[in-house]
């Protein structure tokens, strides 16, 4: 048996799916509390920051213990744990900063030619991992028929991807080269946004295995992957949104930027679900052919 599961999934899912909930419902009421104090703001998502991103890490590494060497959905969980980790060892670093040198902006710290190297580590192997994850379909010989209908949510997601990713890469692009915090600055941005981009574009086939997988223990995962990536667009979206929607701009971006929260969670609460479906039970036929497809019986 290629699953390391013995029938039990590790958690009890609803704790996740609460735990998920409080985190991202408490980081909202947070910083809507503390918008008028610039410094209790950034401890708010300091806090936040490390406990999604200490989810994410623990959700997706349970994922990749719940499979044997060569299985192919562990290379995909792989790539995500090492994603959550390495974007947890962002966080730290700005942790360090915000507390050790509280008067001092990160982008004046010599850290941060170090977070470029992680902040661009992290994207690659999420964005690997989301590529490996939306082509599981073919592997399982589930590949969706394509219709009008796909085409024109490829082409919406591609206008999005556009719509998001276009303006901050061409305002960052002019700041390479300008100074070294500018550059270093402008290196993250450029990394996270393709990356986001690429997320925006794979969450059409994600949501479509979903779909497809209806009513099975894996279409949870699926749900889960692709709801987590409907919620970084509209955290990209947080330079631009803010000035449609009522309110104060600054103070939408902030609470735009709670989205993060989510996105990490929902990561996590996937690797669970992903553990969970490996438990011993009835399941249906186009699971039984997804998990098939990687190697696991």
């Amino acid at each position: 048996m290629s699953a390391s599961t013995n029938g039990r999934s590790g958690a009890p899912i609803g704790l996740w799916v609460g735990i998920a909930v409080v985190l991202q419902l408490g980081h909202l009421i947070a910083v809507s509390s503390t918008l008028g104090s610039p410094r209790q703001l950034l401890l708010v998502h300091d806090a936040a920051g490390w406990s999604a991103g200490l989810l994410a890490v623990f959700g997706t590494v349970a994922a990749v213990l719940a499979f044997g060497r060569g299985d192919y959905l562990r290379k995909v969980w792989a790539g995500f744990a090492s994603g959550a980790l390495l974007s947890l060892v962002s966080t730290a670093l700005r942790s360090y900063w915000l507390h050790a040198v509280p008067d001092v902006p990160f982008t004046e710290s010599p850290l941060l030619p170090l977070r470029v190297v992680v902040v661009v580590l992290a994207n690659i192997s999420t964005t690997y991992a989301l590529i490996l994850l939306a082509m599981t379909y073919r592997q399982s010989g589930l590949q969706p028929p394509s219709s009008a209908r796909t085409y024109l949510l490829w082409g919406l997601m591609a206008v999005a991807a556009l719509a998001v990713g276009g303006p901050p890469l061409v305002t960052e692009a002019r700041h390479l080269g300008a100074s070294s915090t500018l550059t270093y600055s402008a290196i993250i941005i450029i990394a996270s946004t393709l990356a986001d981009m690429a997320t925006i574009l794979l969450v059409v086939p994600i949501l479509r295995v979903a779909y497809m997988l209806r009513g099975g223990r894996l279409a949870w995962v699926w749900w889960a992957m692709g709801i987590s990536g409907a919620v970084w667009l509209a955290y990209d979206a947080r330079e631009w949104l803010p000035v449609v929607l009522p309110g104060e701009p600054t103070h939408a971006m902030e609470l735009l930027r709670t989205l993060r929260t989510s996105g990490l969670a929902l990561l996590g609460l996937a690797g669970w679900l992903q553990r969970s479906a490996l438990a011993p039970q009835h399941e249906a036929p186009a699971d039984a052919a997804l998990q098939a497809s990687s190697g696991t019986p």
